[in-house]
Protein backbone atom coordinates (compact mmCIF):
# COMPACT_ATOMS: atom_id res chain seq x y z
CA UNK A 1 0.00 0.00 0.00
CA UNK A 2 1.04 3.47 -1.05
CA UNK A 3 1.06 6.39 1.53
CA UNK A 4 2.55 7.34 4.87
CA UNK A 5 0.05 7.55 7.85
CA UNK A 6 2.68 9.54 9.42
CA UNK A 7 1.37 12.66 7.24
CA UNK A 8 -2.13 12.42 8.44
CA UNK A 9 -3.57 15.26 11.06
CA UNK A 10 -5.86 14.88 12.91
CA UNK A 11 -5.08 17.90 14.92
CA UNK A 12 -6.51 17.39 18.95
CA UNK A 13 -6.29 20.85 20.24
CA UNK A 14 -5.90 24.22 18.82
CA UNK A 15 -6.06 28.04 19.67
CA UNK A 16 -6.69 31.45 17.67
CA UNK A 17 -4.82 34.54 18.62
CA UNK A 18 -5.36 38.47 18.14
CA UNK A 19 -2.97 41.52 18.22
CA UNK A 20 -2.99 44.79 16.34
CA UNK A 21 -2.36 44.78 12.45
CA UNK A 22 1.52 43.67 11.73
CA UNK A 23 2.24 42.33 15.15
CA UNK A 24 5.61 39.65 14.73
CA UNK A 25 4.10 36.41 15.45
CA UNK A 26 6.58 33.29 16.46
CA UNK A 27 8.85 32.28 13.81
CA UNK A 28 9.28 28.64 15.46
CA UNK A 29 7.35 26.15 16.90
CA UNK A 30 8.13 26.30 20.96
CA UNK A 31 8.41 30.00 21.13
CA UNK A 32 5.00 31.55 23.34
CA UNK A 33 2.97 33.77 21.62
CA UNK A 34 4.24 37.16 22.16
CA UNK A 35 3.42 40.59 24.26
CA UNK A 36 0.03 41.78 22.08
CA UNK A 37 -1.04 38.95 21.26
CA UNK A 38 -4.20 37.28 23.45
CA UNK A 39 -6.25 34.08 22.99
CA UNK A 40 -9.59 33.72 21.64
CA UNK A 41 -10.30 30.86 24.56
CA UNK A 42 -12.08 27.64 24.25
CA UNK A 43 -13.13 26.73 20.32
CA UNK A 44 -15.50 24.31 19.05
CA UNK A 45 -13.31 21.21 17.96
CA UNK A 46 -15.87 19.78 15.87
CA UNK A 47 -16.26 22.90 13.39
CA UNK A 48 -11.85 23.58 13.31
CA UNK A 49 -10.61 25.82 11.00
CA UNK A 50 -12.55 26.15 7.94
CA UNK A 51 -10.43 27.79 4.85
CA UNK A 52 -12.07 29.19 2.22
CA UNK A 53 -11.39 30.51 -1.48
CA UNK A 54 -13.08 33.06 -3.67
CA UNK A 55 -12.22 34.41 -6.83
CA UNK A 56 -13.38 34.75 -10.81
CA UNK A 57 -11.37 32.50 -13.34
CA UNK A 58 -11.94 34.20 -16.94
CA UNK A 59 -10.81 31.75 -19.39
CA UNK A 60 -9.76 32.36 -23.13
CA UNK A 61 -9.47 30.52 -26.18
CA UNK A 62 -8.76 30.69 -29.55
CA UNK A 63 -10.43 29.65 -32.73
CA UNK A 64 -11.51 25.98 -33.14
CA UNK A 65 -11.97 26.32 -29.32
CA UNK A 66 -8.76 25.78 -27.89
CA UNK A 67 -7.83 26.89 -24.19
CA UNK A 68 -4.78 28.82 -24.43
CA UNK A 69 -5.37 30.97 -21.26
CA UNK A 70 -6.84 31.28 -17.73
CA UNK A 71 -6.62 34.39 -16.09
CA UNK A 72 -7.20 34.39 -11.93
CA UNK A 73 -8.27 37.71 -10.66
CA UNK A 74 -10.00 38.86 -7.26
CA UNK A 75 -8.82 36.35 -4.95
CA UNK A 76 -10.19 36.34 -1.28
CA UNK A 77 -9.09 34.22 1.27
CA UNK A 78 -11.03 33.90 4.50
CA UNK A 79 -10.90 31.62 7.36
CA UNK A 80 -13.38 30.56 9.79
CA UNK A 81 -14.01 28.97 13.65
CA UNK A 82 -16.41 29.07 16.46
CA UNK A 83 -15.52 30.69 19.67
CA UNK A 84 -17.27 29.14 22.90
CA UNK A 85 -15.99 31.90 25.40
CA UNK A 86 -17.26 35.18 25.69
CA UNK A 87 -14.53 36.68 27.20
CA UNK A 88 -13.06 40.50 25.97
CA UNK A 89 -11.24 38.90 23.11
CA UNK A 90 -13.99 37.32 21.55
CA UNK A 91 -16.49 40.21 22.06
CA UNK A 92 -14.24 42.17 20.03
CA UNK A 93 -14.26 39.79 17.35
CA UNK A 94 -18.01 39.66 16.98
CA UNK A 95 -18.72 43.44 17.70
CA UNK A 96 -15.45 45.46 16.58
CA UNK A 97 -15.61 49.02 17.31
CA UNK A 98 -18.09 48.18 20.64
CA UNK A 99 -17.21 48.55 24.06
CA UNK A 100 -17.14 46.56 27.58
CA UNK A 101 -16.16 46.99 30.64
CA UNK A 102 -16.51 45.14 33.94
CA UNK A 103 -17.09 47.42 37.71
CA UNK A 104 -14.28 45.86 39.96
CA UNK A 105 -16.30 46.66 42.86
CA UNK A 106 -19.78 45.36 42.31
CA UNK A 107 -18.64 43.02 38.90
CA UNK A 108 -21.34 44.49 36.94
CA UNK A 109 -20.39 44.68 33.08
CA UNK A 110 -21.47 47.15 30.88
CA UNK A 111 -21.26 46.63 27.27
CA UNK A 112 -22.27 49.30 24.64
CA UNK A 113 -22.36 47.52 21.40
CA UNK A 114 -22.17 49.81 18.40
CA UNK A 115 -22.89 49.23 13.93
CA UNK A 116 -20.04 47.44 13.30
CA UNK A 117 -16.92 48.90 12.39
CA UNK A 118 -14.17 47.71 10.07
CA UNK A 119 -10.85 47.32 12.89
CA UNK A 120 -8.02 45.19 11.23
CA UNK A 121 -6.05 43.12 12.93
CA UNK A 122 -3.27 40.13 12.97
CA UNK A 123 -4.02 37.02 14.03
CA UNK A 124 -2.93 33.60 14.38
CA UNK A 125 -4.04 29.78 13.94
CA UNK A 126 -2.37 27.15 16.10
CA UNK A 127 -3.34 23.47 15.59
CA UNK A 128 -1.86 20.56 17.65
CA UNK A 129 -1.46 16.74 17.41
CA UNK A 130 0.96 15.24 20.18
CA UNK A 131 4.09 16.72 18.86
CA UNK A 132 3.21 17.76 15.97
CA UNK A 133 2.36 21.76 15.67
CA UNK A 134 0.93 24.23 13.03
CA UNK A 135 0.94 27.70 13.24
CA UNK A 136 -0.31 30.56 11.01
CA UNK A 137 0.51 34.06 11.65
CA UNK A 138 -1.99 36.77 9.22
CA UNK A 139 -0.61 40.12 9.79
CA UNK A 140 -3.91 41.85 8.38
CA UNK A 141 -6.96 40.83 8.61
CA UNK A 142 -10.79 41.51 9.58
CA UNK A 143 -13.27 39.33 11.19
CA UNK A 144 -17.11 39.30 11.79
CA UNK A 145 -19.54 37.20 12.52
CA UNK A 146 -20.90 34.64 10.30
CA UNK A 147 -24.42 33.87 10.85
CA UNK A 148 -26.58 33.80 13.56
CA UNK A 149 -25.32 34.21 17.00
CA UNK A 150 -27.89 31.71 18.85
CA UNK A 151 -29.06 32.39 23.53
CA UNK A 152 -30.86 29.07 24.64
CA UNK A 153 -31.84 27.00 27.40
CA UNK A 154 -30.20 23.95 25.51
CA UNK A 155 -26.85 24.88 23.99
CA UNK A 156 -24.39 26.73 24.71
CA UNK A 157 -24.09 30.19 23.04
CA UNK A 158 -21.32 30.19 20.05
CA UNK A 159 -20.01 32.28 17.82
CA UNK A 160 -19.05 31.67 13.99
CA UNK A 161 -16.36 33.92 13.36
CA UNK A 162 -14.98 34.50 9.84
CA UNK A 163 -11.84 36.24 9.31
CA UNK A 164 -11.00 37.65 6.00
CA UNK A 165 -7.67 38.06 5.14
CA UNK A 166 -5.54 40.90 3.36
CA UNK A 167 -2.80 39.84 1.62
CA UNK A 168 0.65 42.18 1.72
CA UNK A 169 2.17 44.09 -0.72
CA UNK A 170 3.88 40.74 -1.78
CA UNK A 171 0.65 39.10 -2.38
CA UNK A 172 1.48 36.75 1.28
CA UNK A 173 -1.54 35.67 2.49
CA UNK A 174 -0.37 34.36 5.65
CA UNK A 175 3.08 32.55 6.98
CA UNK A 176 2.73 29.17 7.93
CA UNK A 177 5.22 27.43 10.33
CA UNK A 178 4.62 23.65 10.84
CA UNK A 179 6.88 20.28 12.05
CA UNK A 180 7.63 17.89 14.74
CA UNK A 181 8.53 19.75 18.29
CA UNK A 182 10.06 16.00 19.51
CA UNK A 183 13.95 16.33 19.04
Amino acid sequence: MAGDSTNVNQWTDADVYTADPNTAGPTDLTTAWGAGWSAAGLLDGDEGFTEEREGDTNEKYAWGGKLVKVVKSKHKRTISFVAMEDNPVVFELVNPGSTRTTDGVTGITTATVKVPQTVEIGIGFEVREGTKVKRRIVKRAVAEVDGETKESETEPTVYTIKVTIYPEADGTLYTEISGDTAP
